[in-house]
């Protein structure tokens, strides 16, 4: 299977890392300077770009590439 975290932007990378430390959209947003709408806008591209329904999964699937 091909890395699909490969094919994500830097911004959506950053979003990525915060998700999988656990925050929320709203601890994102004020961390990146950026609406909450935004954030949910990046979340629910990554969540599309990798394939998994929640964060559970997108969790999952970073361990089995070694992305956390």
């Amino acid at each position: 299977m091909t890395n699909p975290f490969k094919i994500l932007s830097k911004r959506e990378k950053e979003v990525l890392d915060l998700i999988l430390q656990g925050a929320q959209v709203k601890d994102i947003s004020a961390s990146l300077e950026l609406k909450s709408n935004t954030i949910s806008t990046f979340k629910k591209s990554i969540l599309v770009k990798t394939g998994v329904r929640n964060n559970i999964e997108l969790f999952k699937l970073a361990q089995e590439f070694n992305i956390v």
